[in-house]
């Protein structure tokens, strides 16, 4: 596996991975941190935080989630490179080295967003002590459901070789989930896909007060029992998609 991992380092150093994925989340941390802070925004800014980044993950991570594995796996299917590699090595090695390279980048890639949300409300002055509770548990829920659509986008992109399908089906999981989000009378549609869980796991409420013109940031009951099923549903993905990329012909 070492090695494996090591030959997708070495495939993929000049195609700019790396810097491809950092962009896009320097353009949604952009996106986040833009605007202007008054009184309320400093003292709510780490709730107001938690409430507005599954909005934007959902935007943002199913087109990032993409883009990552369409340059990951298009290389495979140019020339003979994957019969080349599948003599080199199983088939279901070379599945698993691809897809912990390519969860490597979407992990890294969380992981300086949060950092930068940290470092920015240290540095812009949010009221009161920092929820680490609360941003680990948005941290687990993002990194899981995070992971699950590279997977879908792993699958696809291994499987199909013309790469603009797999990128059409990432655009539409983004105005899925989006749109599923401004339907809460409709649970279903959020756990119906995979890019609606940013919704399903959205734990902090917000009241808008008109005549004051004020928030109001409050906690949400978790559906651990939604976590459970997902875990499960996105183990038995790995395996169908594992299975069908064995019996490609390649």
């Amino acid at each position: 596996m070492k090695r494996l991992l090591i030959a997708e380092y070495l495939k993929t150093r000049r195609r700019y991975v790396l810097v491809c994925s950092l962009c896009i989340i320097a353009l949604q941390i952009a996106w986040l941190l833009a605007g202007n802070y008054d009184e309320e925004a400093l003292r709510d800014g780490w709730m107001m935080f938690l409430y507005q980044l599954p909005l934007i993950n959902a935007i943002f991570v199913p087109l990032f989630c993409a883009v990552v594995a369409s340059r990951l796996c298009d290389i495979e299917h140019k020339g003979l490179m994957l019969k080349q590699l599948c003599v080199c090595a199983p088939k279901g090695a070379l599945y698993d080295a691809k897809l912990l390279y390519g969860a490597a980048h979407v992990v890294l890639a969380l992981c300086v967003q949060f950092a930068a949300v940290y470092v920015f409300g240290i540095v812009r002055g949010f009221a009161g002590e920092f929820p680490i509770r609360l941003y680990a548990l948005y941290a687990l829920f993002t990194i899981v459901v995070s992971l699950g659509t590279y997977l879908l986008q792993h699958i696809l992109s291994l499987l199909i070789k013309n790469q603009t399908i797999p990128f059409i089906v990432g655009a539409a999981g983004t105005f899925i989930g989006l749109f599923s989000m401004f339907l809460p009378q409709l649970p279903w549609l959020r756990k119906l896909f995979i890019w609606g869980y940013y919704g399903v796991f959205m734990f902090i409420g917000n009241d808008w007060d008109s005549a004051t013109r004020t928030n109001h940031f409050y906690y949400m009951d978790i559906d651990w029992l939604a976590f459970a099923v997902l875990l499960a549903a996105l183990a038995l993905l790995y395996w169908i998609g594992r299975t069908l990329f064995c019996k490609k012909e390649v």
